[in-house]
């Protein structure tokens, strides 16, 4: 029982290490640093 317990629980901090990781990498892709020639155009 808890083995699988344990099973379970590995299996959901891993699907929200995931999902928390693919969304960190969205968020710097759409969000990047604009260079100073950029800015001062």
């Amino acid at each position: 029982m808890k083995k699988q317990m344990a099973l379970g629980i590995g299996k959901v901090l891993g699907l929200v290490a995931v999902v928390v990781a693919s969304t960190a990498c969205l968020w710097i892709m759409h969000r990047p640093e604009i260079p100073a020639e950029l800015k001062r155009a």
